[in-house]
């Protein structure tokens, strides 16, 4: 990486086939998603349509305290935040890595990723058992933006909702710890009860 210190904005010219330029993380984080993604649907919608509702919900619930938000050491910024939301599914579905994902965005973007990044395993309840404990882990940033995910695979509805529901006991227990991302629970405490 190299810097235009006349515009203050990092120049980038990586070896994975583009260039960022002057674009902004997030601006360079949806075309990176985009290019990833290409070709992957969600529902009849494309792939990105997702992506982009996930960063809808982080903004809905977005930071309450921005004194504490904004300087914890889990996440510096919450442009972090919303440059997750676009690149939270890339290493689990595409052919991106987490090295391709620090090198491009940074070691809390890629912290985040792949702290919501399922482990590979036999079958998707295996995976969760795994993956869970490396989100909660990872703390209140990565809950977050695993919650995020959630809300937006749930408001959209779909055949996905049903497993959502039957999954939910487990992935409150697995993720929730009281005092954090209390708004987001209750929101999607809501959800999950309305759908039912």
């Amino acid at each position: 990486m190299w810097y235009n210190w006349i515009f203050h904005q990092p120049q980038l010219v990586s070896d994975h086939g583009h260039e960022r330029g002057n674009m902004d993380r997030l601006a360079y984080a949806k075309f990176y998603a985009a290019k990833k993604h290409a070709g992957q649907d969600y529902g009849v919608l494309p792939y990105t349509h997702h992506l982009q509702e996930v960063e809808v919900v982080l903004r809905e619930f977005g930071p309450t305290d921005t004194a504490t938000l904004k300087y914890s050491e889990e996440c510096p910024s919450w442009e972090d935040m919303f440059v997750a939301a676009w690149l939270h599914d890339v290493v689990e579905d595409t052919n991106a890595k987490l090295r391709d994902i620090e090198e491009l965005f940074g070691e809390t973007v890629a912290r985040l990723v792949g702290a919501v990044t399922a482990e590979v395993a036999p079958n998707r309840k295996m995976r969760t058992a795994l993956t869970y404990p490396k989100t909660r882990e990872a703390g209140r940033f990565a809950v977050r933006l695993k919650l995020a995910d959630r809300i937006a695979n749930v408001s959209n509805g779909g055949g996905s909702v049903k497993m959502y529901i039957t999954e939910y006991p487990d992935f409150r227990r697995a993720l929730y710890t009281p005092g954090e991302n209390e708004d987001m629970w209750s929101h999607l405490d809501k959800i999950m009860d309305g759908v039912k």
